[in-house]
């Protein structure tokens, strides 16, 4: 992915910071608090506050996604082409991706049914994974 064309695709200016914010998001398979982004950036000299301004530009912008996490905490990812969903579980954290999108039966059983357009919708679901289960007493 070239990061200065795809700023420049969503009207945004290629500064050194949202260069290397993209460039991280663009690795991530699974989405990511401001505060887990700022410390694997910190060593670029990146702060806190810039950090949180870009992210806020690049949602508005169209650039990024950012969710609510089971935490009640900001996620942020990439807006792909391709929706990407995943199985947290609450006890270990492991994230599973799963294949194509759970929700649009749903989301239009939620339209005929109430004359309410669904827009969007978070990416994780939460639970207890197989493995944590097994360890339950």
């Amino acid at each position: 992915m070239n990061e200065k064309i795809l700023l420049k695709d969503h009207g945004l200016k290629a500064t050194p910071s949202r260069l290397s914010i993209l460039h991280y998001l663009s690795t991530l398979d699974a989405p990511i608090t401001a505060e887990e982004l700022f410390r694997r950036l910190q060593s670029q000299g990146l702060d806190l506050s810039t950090l949180y301004r870009n992210l806020n530009t690049f949602v508005e912008a169209g650039l990024a996604k950012r969710e609510v996490g089971h935490h009640k905490e900001n996620i942020y990812s990439l807006i792909q082409e391709e929706e990407r969903h995943f199985l947290v579980c609450l006890r270990c954290q492991k994230k599973i991706r799963l294949e194509g999108c759970p929700y649009h039966e749903v989301n239009e059983a939620i339209e005929s049914q109430t004359g309410f357009r669904v827009l969007d919708h978070n990416t994780e679901i939460y639970g207890i994974c197989p493995n944590c289960q097994r360890q339950e007493p």
